[in-house]
């Protein structure tokens, strides 16, 4: 489960209430909600396209249907769920189109924060970066059930800390979003052991750019990690449409 994380969970509950610098304020009963919606929909246990009935979500955490329909109203701000007249809530089911846009905003937006970074950082702020690459390193080479799940909550770390020492509340925001927005994709970009080698190589150099201030190098490295992860979900989206037409 990726939201084992305190870090991860916080980054998340940043982007649901925007503006709200607050983060050790108490969540209402609509957010708590919301987030528990939010990790069945990011972890593959809510899919595309399936109905979010209320009645049924108002009964698994015993409310009313009120702080339900505000949890889904969170979430269609967040773009996980798509509220269609006399259908209601759905889980937000993207095309190929749609995927490739999100993973290009999400690339430039992740190469400003790159360029930021590297132009101006503490050394507890590097200190901070090299032990979440130590992690990735890790999860790179575990070959168990859940070694996909383990390195993209891993790359999701690195990737939310580059964003938060950036020192930019709607950038990281925006990148939090766009990031749950397509996790399942991401999943498809780092499926093989091979893939995941290959991205860690552009992590490592990332980093280095970081730490010697090559802010134009550190973010063409940037966009190219999630460009990386782009093209390789797009090209298995696109065998997967192709092989349902046949």
């Amino acid at each position: 489960m990726l939201w084992q994380s305190s870090f991860l969970q916080r980054a998340m509950l940043s982007a649901l209430r925007p503006g709200r610098s607050d983060s050790n304020e108490a969540l209402s009963i609509a957010e708590q909600i919301a987030i528990q919606l939010a990790d069945d929909i990011v972890n593959d246990r809510l899919a595309p396209d399936t109905r979010i009935q209320e009645i049924a979500v108002s009964s698994r955490f015993k409310v009313s249907r009120g702080p339900v329909r505000e949890a889904l109203r969170i979430l269609e701000t967040a773009g996980l769920v798509t509220i269609l007249p006399r259908r209601g809530a759905v889980v937000t089911k993207l095309s190929v189109e749609e995927v490739a846009d999100l993973f290009e905003i999400r690339s430039v937006l992740f190469g400003l924060a790159a360029a930021r970074v590297a132009a101006k950082h503490t050394d507890d702020d590097m200190a901070a970066l090299y032990g979440r690459l130590e992690r990735l390193r890790a999860m790179c080479g575990s070959r168990d059930d859940t070694a996909i799940s383990d390195f993209v909550a891993a790359v999701q770390e690195f990737g939310l800390t580059i964003s938060e020492v950036a020192q930019s509340d709607r950038l990281t925001s925006l990148l939090t979003v766009l990031f749950h927005q397509t996790l399942r994709y991401s999943r498809l970009g780092v499926s093989t052991e091979a893939r995941r080698t290959e991205l860690l190589a552009l992590w490592e150099a990332l980093i280095d750019q970081l730490d010697k201030g090559e802010a134009e190098a550190a973010e063409k490295t940037a966009r190219s990690i999630v460009q990386s992860s782009r093209n390789f979900a797009i090209s298995l989206l696109q065998a997967e449409l192709t092989g349902q037409r046949a």
